[in-house]
Order: C-alpha cells, then structure tokens, then sequence
C-alpha cells in the first residue's frame, strides 16, 4: 500500500533544495508518495498525510507563533518529524544555554532579551572586549546577523541591538572564533539519531557588512567533508544531550567550529529546518528515505 508524505515547504521555495528530487526517489522504492506543499497553505488537509516532514519551513522565523501553532496542530492530526516539542525548542536559540547546561561544549553565548524601549544607549547591555557576533535567537542563515570588531566603536553594535530587542527579538552575542576563518564550519548529519555523513562550509559573516535581511544567505560553497574523532565525539554527545532535554530527533544538522585551541565546539544544532545535503553522500537519500519509512510503519 502505498504511504503519504509532505515535506513543509517555503511557499517562496516550493521546490525546496538540491537534494529533494532525490530524496523523492528513494521514498518511492519503499511505498512512499513525496510531495512539497507549503506549510502556510490554509487549504492543506494535513491528516491527509501518513507523515509530515517540517524541514523545508525555512520561513517560519518570520511567523514564529504561526508556525509553532501550526506544528501543535499538525502533530495533533498525523505524524510529524521532528516532533512538535522539538521544534518549538529548537526553534529558539535559547535552546543553546540547555545544551551548555548539560556540560557539552558551546561557544559561549550571551543573551539580552527583547524590550520595546531598547535604546543604544542602555547600560544593561556589556559588550564583548573582543571581535563579537550578533544575532537574533530566532534567526536562519545570516539574517539580521553582524561580527564587529574589538577595536571598532560600539555605537553600529549597539544600534543593532537595540534595533533588534525594539522589534521583538531576542539577541544573542558570541565572541568570533577565529579558527573558522582557517578551518571552516564542519557540520555532521545524523539520522534517527545516528551519524550519516558531514559537510564543510565556510565562514559566512564578513566585517563591515549590513546584516542580511532575509534568511536565505547560504556560503558560497559546502563539500563533502570527514569527520574527525574529537568532531564526532562530540556532535554525538551533542544528540545524546538534545535528546534526553527532548526526547527523539529524527534529523539534525550538528554545525561545529574550532575554538582557539582546536576544540570543537557547537554553533547551533539545527533539528528544524536543516538543508541535511543528501545529494553530497552516496546512501544518505536512501537512509533518510529508510527512516522515514520506518516512522509511518
């Protein structure tokens, strides 16, 4: 018999990413009917579905509440992966202050709430002494995002933030780990909880440069890329963490980088909306469609 499935889409990209059609393919050698449809499309009977996709909803850190009201609703009515919990975590990247919680490494993140008399000038904000980023927790790619240097003056920082808490978003300040200008991002994929296969990418923010309006920056170019040991270690411990805070993951994007020392240590954990780049890994369409599968069973 064959099984439904629908990958929330971006109704700005329906077609979602590079990997799809063969994603689709592989689901087809096990009963699995793929379409993308438009997560915000009011018409979509989503119990139609035996299972639901969520990570092509790269839109939703423009409509947060609205997605996160659409995943209660959809989990209530068939199948969801991730599930609804753990995409209402992840969705925020608070979600990095429990992962340090639970003694894995992150790169040290500071976060100032939003407040809608944020000013420049306010004093409850302490900037890093050295090059620093900033961003909103609900953010994807470079949006809204800046690295400012230690010997700059303050006020373009400042402004930022303060534009940012003004409207509603938290922001979350990290000093800039240099290694990744040498070494790059590294990021590990994993499915149903174990590891698939890694991608290098470059560093994406630039001194100088007027964050990104949208959310669809992407670096210039990502390879495949071999995991070291101590990488692997640790995006493991990084899963194993995620899931005793929420419970299951069936897909995740572990996006690690390079502390001073050489340690590595997590930029985000992507268990949302993460491109996975099937299409650079000779199983990984057929494994994800394998998992898939298996969640409808």
């Amino acid at each position: 018999m064959t099984r439904h499935l629908a990958v929330a889409a971006s109704a700005q990209f329906p077609d979602l990413r590079e990997d799809w059609p063969l994603l689709r393919a592989a689901l087809s050698e096990y009963d699995v009917n793929a379409v993308a449809v438009a997560w915000t499309d009011p018409s979509v009977d989503w119990a139609d579905y035996d299972l639901v996709l969520a990570n092509g909803a790269w839109d939703y850190i423009h409509r947060l509440d609205e997605f996160l009201a659409w995943t209660d609703r959809v989990g209530a009515l068939t199948r969801l992966v991730n599930r609804a919990p753990v995409l209402r975590w992840n969705a925020d990247k608070h979600y990095l202050a429990d992962l340090a919680a639970a003694g894995v490494p992150v790169v040290p993140t500071t976060f100032v709430e939003a407040r809608a008399d944020a000013d420049p000038d306010d004093s409850d904000i302490t900037l890093p002494e050295e090059e620093f980023v900033v961003k909103p927790t609900v953010s994807g790619g470079a949006f809204q995002s800046g690295r400012y240097g230690a010997n700059e003056a303050p006020a373009r920082a400042r402004a930022h933030i303060a534009h940012l808490r003004a409207h509603g978003r938290s922001v979350m300040l990290q000093p800039y780990q240099h290694a990744v200008d040498r070494e790059g991002e590294t990021g590990l994929i994993f499915l149903d909880g174990t590891f698939s296969h890694a991608i290098a990418k470059a560093a994406l923010l630039r001194l100088d440069t007027v964050p990104a309006a949208d959310s669809f920056s992407s670096p210039a170019s990502i390879i495949p890329a071999s995991a070291s040991v101590a990488q692997f270690e640790v995006a493991t411990a990084i899963i194993e963490a995620a899931q005793r805070l929420v419970g299951p993951i069936t897909y995740a994007r572990v996006d690690l980088v390079p502390d001073e020392q050489g340690t590595p240590r997590l930029m985000e954990l992507e268990v949302l909306e993460p491109a996975l780049f099937l299409e650079l890994h000779a199983a990984a369409a057929d494994t994800f469609a394998q998992v898939l599968a298996s969640t409808i069973d």
